[in-house]
């Protein structure tokens, strides 16, 4: 797989869609990280409302896939329940066993970093976003 054919249509689409949004001023809690091989850098902010997460916002310094992942984060999460659980091992276990397809508690919509499975190299590029998100949840002792 070359490098071009893992940004797909798909992939530059939530990129854009994660840069053009608006990073949150009032917010619940946030979490702050940085891959220390490439500096890619996420910042996640929620504001929950009745275990509701009322706004979210993902700000990126670094490659379209993390944006993409950031991007993906804020449609998933925004205006929607708390997930119930910590879903992280089974997104890490999905792209680290090629042949697997099934994504248990994940959300399906992860399916679009199909093609980066085969790259290890690539993945925290994609699930720092999430992880970011989980961490946020967790600080705020909203999930189990």
């Amino acid at each position: 797989m070359t490098e071009l054919s893992i940004y797909h249509e798909k992939i530059l689409k939530l990129a854009s869609f994660n840069k053009n949004t608006i990073e949150l001023k009032k917010f619940d809690s946030s979490c702050n990280l940085k891959n220390p091989m490439c500096g890619d850098e996420v910042n996640i902010k929620i504001l929950l409302e009745k275990k509701i997460i009322k706004d979210i916002s993902a700000k990126v310094r670094g490659c379209a896939l993390c944006e993409a992942s950031a991007g993906l984060v804020v449609k998933v999460f925004k205006t929607k329940e708390i997930p119930i659980i910590n879903f992280m091992q089974d997104f890490k276990n999905w792209l680290e066993n090629e042949k697997s397809e099934d994504l248990l508690n994940c959300p399906s919509e992860i399916e679009v970093f199909y093609p980066i499975k085969s790259i290890t190299n690539r993945h925290t590029c994609i699930t720092m976003p999430f992880q970011a998100t989980i961490n946020t949840l967790e600080n705020l002792n909203s999930l189990k």
